[in-house]
C-alpha cells in the first residue's frame, strides 16, 4: 500500500523548480505557478486547484512547490492518486498529518467513491489545521466524473486555473533547460530535430533526452545532430501521425 513516507521518488525530479517552470502563453499559468508558490511558502492558504490536459506543467508545478515548503519548514507530501491500489482510500488519511499535501491525477480515481470520500475528508482535515492542499486534475471539478458532491463542492473552495498543452516552441525551450540541467550540452539543432523528426509527446521527448544523456555519457561523446540521428533512429518508434 502506498503510504505518506513513499510517494515522492516516484515521479517527481528535483530540477522541477517554479525558476524552470516553462507554460503556455496568459495570464492563468503565471497566475497558477505565483499561487503555488505563495501556498509553498506559507503565505496563502487557500486550496488551488489545476487542470488541463497531460505534459502542461501540472506535475511540475506541485514538485516546485514541495521543494519550496521543504525550504520553508513546512511538511509536505506529494499523493499521486494514479499509483493507488486496493486500498487507497486508508492510503489517503496518511496525509493528513502535513503542512502541504499536493495531490496529484485526481481524474483517475473518479467514480471511486471510498477514495473521492478519502479526498473529501483531507480538504476537511487540511482546513481544521490549518493545512494546505494543491490539487491536479484532467478537467474542471464538473467535468471529472466525480461521484460524490461534496467532493466537487470542496474543489470550488479554491482558486481553479487552467493549464493549456504546450505549443512546440515551449516544448523546445523545456528540452533546452533540462538538458541544461542535466549538464548536458543539447544543442538547438538537436532539440530542433527531435520535434521535428520524432514524437510530439513532451513525456516521451524527454525520455528520448535521457536516453541521449545515458548514451552520451557511456560513448564519451557530445551530443552531436548525427550522433543523435543514429541513436533515435535505431531505437525510437515511429513519428506521431506516422
Amino acid at each position: 500500500m502506498l503510504t505518506a513516507q513513499q510517494p515522492l521518488a516516484l515521479q517527481l525530479r528535483t530540477d522541477q523548480t517554479f525558476d524552470s517552470f516553462v507554460a503556455s502563453s496568459g495570464t492563468a499559468a503565471a497566475r497558477a505557478r505565483q499561487l503555488a508558490q505563495a501556498l509553498a511558502s506559507g503565505r496563502e492558504r487557500t486550496p488551488l486547484y489545476l487542470w488541463g490536459p497531460p505534459a502542461c506543467g501540472k506535475t511540475h508545478l506541485l514538485a516546485a512547490a514541495l521543494s519550496t515548503a521543504g525550504t520553508h519548514g513546512l511538511r509536505a507530501a506529494y499523493l499521486p492518486l494514479r499509483e493507488l491500489g486496493a486500498d487507497g482510500a486508508e492510503a489517503v488519511k496518511a496525509f493528513e498529518q502535513f503542512d502541504l499535501v499536493c495531490v496529484d491525477d485526481l481524474d483517475t480515481v473518479a467514480g471511486n467513491e471510498a477514495v473521492e470520500l478519502a479526498v473529501f475528508h483531507l480538504y476537511d482535515r487540511l482546513r481544521s489545521s490549518r493545512g494546505r492542499i494543491i490539487v491536479t486534475g484532467s478537467a474542471t471539478p464538473t467535468g471529472l466524473g466525480l461521484c460524490r458532491p461534496e467532493l466537487k463542492s470542496r474543489l470550488g473552495w479554491g482558486v481553479s486555473c487552467r493549464l493549456e498543452a504546450l505549443g512546440d516552441s515551449d516544448k523546445r525551450v523545456v528540452l533546452l533547460r533540462r538538458a541544461e540541467g542535466q549538464g548536458l550540452n543539447l544543442g538547438e539543432p538537436v532539440a530542433d530535430y527531435l520535434l521535428r523528426h520524432h514524437s510530439r509527446d513532451l513525456h516521451r521527448l524527454l525520455q528520448q533526452l535521457d536516453m541521449l544523456d545515458r548514451a552520451a555519457l557511456a560513448a564519451q561523446r557530445r551530443v552531436t545532430l548525427p550522433f543523435a540521428r543514429e541513436l533515435l533512429e535505431a531505437t525510437d518508434q515511429p513519428p506521431d501521425g506516422a
